[in-house]
């Protein structure tokens, strides 16, 4: 085997080893974008659930009002992330004056 099929072959190998390690990474975040969604649907079905007309009770509104921020900090974080915003904020390959 001479050099240039040997660094071809380490290349591969890392290469491959590289991208097996991205796509678990992506898996387990995957995972949990889905468990996040899952809690968000929990999060609107307690809150259909609730009658405002009835007092609700002290606790029912903390665990209300923690869910609710929770909620605004995911899509925060998923707004900061989005394309658009960060087209409108971020000028790649352009020499600022």
């Amino acid at each position: 085997m001479d050099t240039t099929q040997f660094l071809l072959t380490a290349v591969l190998t890392i290469t491959t080893v590289l991208l097996i390690i991205i796509g678990l990474q992506l898996v387990f975040v995957l995972k949990e974008i889905r468990s996040t969604i899952k809690k968000i649907g929990v999060f609107v079905e307690d809150l259909e659930n609730v009658d405002f007309k009835k007092e609700v009770p002290a606790e029912k509104k903390q665990l209300i009002r923690k869910k609710h921020l929770a909620l605004h900090s995911i899509l925060d974080k998923i707004r900061i992330l989005s394309p658009n915003l960060s087209l409108r904020t971020k000028k790649f390959f352009v020499k600022e004056k």
